[in-house]
């Protein structure tokens, strides 16, 4: 029976592991739907920003534009753990193809002014951070 103990202590051992990791992805996944219209507000505004400077920012300054874009459509509804949480999410969910051809369909339908000073207002913020 003691060669059991082993075993078994394992399996609950995996099985603590994958219940954690569900809860968390679960979670995860939970804060997403709660604040998606926000996250697309934030990847209209994004999506332009990153087209137009992607080339020139290094990681950090992408990671700070995003955290600069959900803060400017938040309007003060989140923290800013969960806006580093969100930013980390768009970051990893973001798709240059699919940016770059909504900056287009944007420039050939005209961008909403508040989009546009948004982005004007990120990049010059990014622009100007050490």
């Amino acid at each position: 029976m003691s060669f059991l103990e082993p075993v078994i202590a394992s399996i609950l051992g995996a099985a603590v592991t994958a219940l954690a990791v569900f809860l968390k992805k679960n979670l995860t996944a939970r804060a997403i739907l709660k604040y998606g219209p926000l996250v697309q507000k934030a990847y209209d505004i994004i999506d332009p920003v990153l087209d137009k400077n992607l080339g020139n920012w290094n990681g950090s300054k992408v990671d700070k534009a995003f955290e600069l874009a959900i803060e400017s459509v938040s309007d003060g509804e989140l923290s800013s753990d969960e806006i580093k949480k969100l930013a980390v999410h768009m970051a990893q969910a973001w798709l240059p193809g699919a940016a770059a051809e909504k900056v287009r369909l944007l420039e050939q339908s005209g961008m909403p002014a508040e989009q546009r000073k948004a982005a004007e207002e990120i990049t010059a913020k990014v622009n100007t951070a050490s």
